[in-house]
């Protein structure tokens, strides 16, 4: 018996452990479960919280990674696994892209849930408000928009001057100018930058090289991080933080980059889905605030839902911070791009089009505005001389016009120019159809803007070499881009393009000169040979030039007649799509006749000198 009861007492022990390690992996599946279910807003040992889209919180749009799908692995940020039912910390960044003016709108909402953002701005699209351009209007933000957004709060970041993609095709030299340069506007214009973001997402390392040589702490990038349908394989579910790499955050595709659409839904799986896996850091990068579904953007409703849900997770392992809050360092100085090589004895780079890139010629681009139809052509011979041309057609126009330019980037391939200089612009030509030069300049910043159009030449069969001096270049302008438009169905081709700086013109300073003498011999006669009476040369009493003792001095002069400035006659304004920043031209001033003012900088400093009434 006592065998048995032995026997008896095993079993029951072995039971009971049975018992305990089934109650153990019971447990432990069920505390992975609630860990699955996401986030609470008010945390409660219940299901998850419905979002204030409208569906369930867990439930990811068709191709995102659904949370509930999500196993527990280790963590991005540490290698290790969370613990069970454990939610880990995850930084949550809201990143705008394309310095676009829909973008003001988002200000308020922000500020309602005391959050704030990253703005990524290229300086080079900046608005600035002239006398042809309604910034109102216009697609992108004005300075005056850039420093609310930074008043409140936010970050501006770096995006090139001109919002370019910095692909292979872009040499070294210009990509350097594009990044750098951008920084030191921005940081002219008194915000602290930082940190940069790739235009179009296109990164590699020798431009995050560059990124790091023009005084930024950080690149970011996207598409790198598992998210609404895209690098579902990446293995990479948020940014570590501090990043593996600064010099390219890790982060999910743009909103609605994908054939996915984005809802609130999709913002929620994308944090939750980082929780699950260990944390880390999401960075959303939105361009547009639409009215409705929009590529690249999303609606006020849908942020306001997004930020609705992420404040109600602050506190419980969620929090919001700009890219520089998560990065950090200082405000490096500035480091301008290079300066451009010089171009040769033409003036233009490329002139007679010999080199090709792809279906243009190398430093050219093709330029269309209004509407019409365009095509270019490229043929490698048939110019004068043999050289390369390019044939621009339209075979539909109803307005505006086409043209070749020349490339229209900081220094790469666009003429340098002086300001106040005028330049004679040349190019051979064949035509079906009248053609004009359309020009165009860079300021400073590196804004590109329509400056004039040159007179107008006629239709030709066969090649004839045509030449314009362009009025003086405007106050800022670093650099020019023309060509031969076409504006009415026909087309014209061109080839053998040059650029001088106009000499100066001697006739005219000669001619100016004469008249001037002509004009003032008169006076300078009748002042040395008109009679003096007795005592003019004596003083009065008072000291003052005058007639006989106790004779009042000589009366002073009504005043100088107004000189007008020579007028300059500008062409219309471009289409809206262009950004202008046209010279500005002030009207002389001219004085009262009836006063007895003298214009400043007319004033006679020597009373003897002014002409009596």
């Amino acid at each position: 018996m006592k065998p048995m009861r032995a026997l008896r007492r095993t079993g029951a022990t072995l039971a009971l452990l049975f018992a305990a390690v089934f109650a153990a992996l019971a447990g432990g599946g069920l505390a992975g479960a609630a860990t699955v279910s996401g986030p609470s807003a008010n945390p409660a040992p219940a299901a998850a919280p419905a979002s204030t889209a409208g569906p369930a919180s867990t439930a990811a749009p068709a191709g995102a990674a659904p949370a509930s799908t999500a196993p527990a692995t280790t963590s991005a940020a540490t290698g290790t696994a969370p613990a069970a039912g454990a939610v880990s910390p995850t930084v949550v960044t809201f990143a705008w892209g394309g310095g676009n003016a829909s973008q003001m709108a988002s200000l308020d909402l922000f500020a309602r849930y005391g959050m704030h953002a990253t703005y990524y701005i290229p300086s080079g699209l900046v608005c600035f408000p002239s006398k042809t351009m309604n910034c109102a209007t216009s697609q992108y933000l004005t300075l005056a928009d850039a420093r609310k957004i930074a008043a409140a709060g936010n970050e501006i970041g770096g995006l090139t001057v001109s919002h370019i993609s910095l692909d292979t095709s872009v040499p070294t030299a210009e990509a350097q100018r594009e990044i750098c340069d951008d920084r030191v506007n921005l940081l002219h214009w008194g915000f602290p930058v930082t940190d940069f973001a790739y235009p179009f997402t296109v990164a590699q390392p020798r431009i995050e090289s560059l990124v790091s040589r023009c005084g930024y702490n950080s690149g970011l990038g996207a598409g790198q991080v598992a998210a609404a349908g895209a690098c579902l394989k990446c293995g990479v579910y948020a940014e570590t933080v501090p990043p593996r790499n600064p010099f390219l955050i890790r982060a999910p595709i743009e909103v609605n980059a994908s054939a996915v659409h984005w809802t609130p839904a999709t913002f929620e799986s994308i944090v939750q889905t980082a929780q699950h896996h260990g944390g880390g850091w999401i960075v959303f990068l939105i361009h547009d605030i639409c009215p409705a579904y929009c590529t690249y953007g999303i609606t006020s409703t849908q942020l306001t839902q997004v930020l609705s849900w992420i404040h109600g997770q602050l506190g419980s392992g969620l929090k919001v911070e700009t890219v520089h809050q998560v990065i950090g360092g200082a405000v490096k100085p500035a480091v301008a791009g290079p300066t451009p090589a010089p171009i040769g004895r033409t003036g233009v780079a490329n002139a007679d089009l010999a080199a090709a890139a792809g279906s243009y010629p190398a430093c050219f681009q093709p330029a269309q505005y209004g509407d019409n139809r365009a095509s270019f052509s490229y043929h490698p011979n048939g110019g004068p001389g043999g050289s390369a041309t390019e044939t621009v057609s339209l075979t539909g126009a109803q307005s505006g016009d086409a043209k070749l330019l020349q490339e229209t980037d900081l220094g790469q391939c666009a003429p340098p120019v002086t300001a106040g200089r005028s330049y004679a612009v040349g190019a051979w030509y064949k035509s079906t159809t009248p053609t004009e030069f359309d020009l165009y300049y860079r300021n400073q910043i590196g804004v590109w803007s329509y400056w004039t159009t040159g007179a107008g030449f006629p239709a030709s069969a066969t090649w004839k070499h045509v030449s314009w001096t362009t009025p003086a270049a405007p106050p800022g302008a670093t650099a020019i881009s023309f060509g031969l438009a076409v504006g009415h169905v026909g087309q014209v081709t061109t080839t053998g393009y040059s650029l001088a700086a106009a000499p100066p013109d001697h006739v005219k300073t000669l001619t100016f000169v004469v008249i001037g003498l002509l004009i003032s011999a008169p006076f300078i006669g009748w002042r040395l040979w008109r009679p003096r009476p007795a005592g003019a040369s004596r003083r009065n009493a008072s000291g003052q030039p005058g007639g006989a003792e106790g004779q009042p001095g000589a009366r002073q002069p009504a005043g100088l007649a107004g000189h007008g400035a020579a007028g300059r006659r500008w062409m219309d304004g471009p289409p809206a799509h262009q950004v202008v920043v046209g010279p500005e031209t002030d009207a002389a001033a001219r004085a009262d006749p009836g006063s007895r003012t003298v214009p400043p900088s007319q004033t006679p400093t020597d009373p003897e000198a002014r002409p009596p009434t």
